[in-house]
Protein backbone atom coordinates (compact mmCIF):
# COMPACT_ATOMS: atom_id res chain seq x y z
CA UNK A 1 0.00 0.00 0.00
CA UNK A 2 2.92 2.57 0.67
CA UNK A 3 4.19 1.87 -2.85
CA UNK A 4 1.23 2.82 -4.27
CA UNK A 5 0.69 6.16 -2.08
CA UNK A 6 4.45 6.93 -2.92
CA UNK A 7 3.81 6.15 -6.77
CA UNK A 8 0.50 8.13 -6.94
CA UNK A 9 2.33 11.24 -4.78
CA UNK A 10 5.22 11.28 -7.40
CA UNK A 11 3.00 11.07 -10.64
CA UNK A 12 1.00 13.90 -8.96
CA UNK A 13 4.27 15.92 -8.23
CA UNK A 14 5.85 15.40 -11.64
CA UNK A 15 2.27 16.12 -13.26
CA UNK A 16 2.16 19.46 -11.27
CA UNK A 17 6.01 20.56 -12.57
CA UNK A 18 5.32 19.70 -16.13
CA UNK A 19 1.95 21.42 -16.05
CA UNK A 20 3.98 24.78 -14.41
CA UNK A 21 6.45 24.48 -17.24
CA UNK A 22 4.26 24.78 -19.83
CA UNK A 23 2.74 27.73 -18.27
CA UNK A 24 6.23 29.01 -18.08
CA UNK A 25 7.23 28.40 -21.96
CA UNK A 26 3.97 29.11 -23.61
CA UNK A 27 5.14 32.72 -23.09
CA UNK A 28 8.70 31.57 -25.22
CA UNK A 29 9.34 30.56 -28.65
CA UNK A 30 8.27 26.85 -29.80
CA UNK A 31 11.67 25.63 -30.53
CA UNK A 32 13.04 26.84 -26.61
CA UNK A 33 9.69 24.73 -25.64
CA UNK A 34 10.10 22.04 -27.83
CA UNK A 35 13.90 21.50 -26.15
CA UNK A 36 11.94 22.27 -22.40
CA UNK A 37 9.31 19.60 -22.76
CA UNK A 38 11.85 17.43 -24.09
CA UNK A 39 13.90 17.78 -21.32
CA UNK A 40 11.61 18.24 -18.86
CA UNK A 41 10.32 14.11 -20.47
CA UNK A 42 13.44 12.49 -19.86
CA UNK A 43 13.99 13.77 -16.23
CA UNK A 44 10.52 12.65 -15.22
CA UNK A 45 11.01 8.73 -16.80
CA UNK A 46 14.54 9.07 -14.94
CA UNK A 47 12.85 10.47 -11.74
CA UNK A 48 10.11 7.22 -12.18
CA UNK A 49 12.78 4.63 -12.62
CA UNK A 50 14.61 5.81 -9.99
CA UNK A 51 11.53 5.79 -7.61
CA UNK A 52 10.57 2.23 -8.64
CA UNK A 53 13.86 1.40 -7.91
CA UNK A 54 13.83 2.80 -4.03
CA UNK A 55 10.53 1.43 -3.99
CA UNK A 56 11.80 -2.51 -4.88
CA UNK A 57 14.81 -1.73 -2.55
CA UNK A 58 12.88 -0.58 0.38
CA UNK A 59 10.00 -3.91 -0.22
CA UNK A 60 12.56 -6.29 -0.69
Amino acid sequence: MKSTTMTTMATAAMGAAMGAAAVYVATHDQRQMRKTMNKMTRGAEKALKELDHMITQYTR
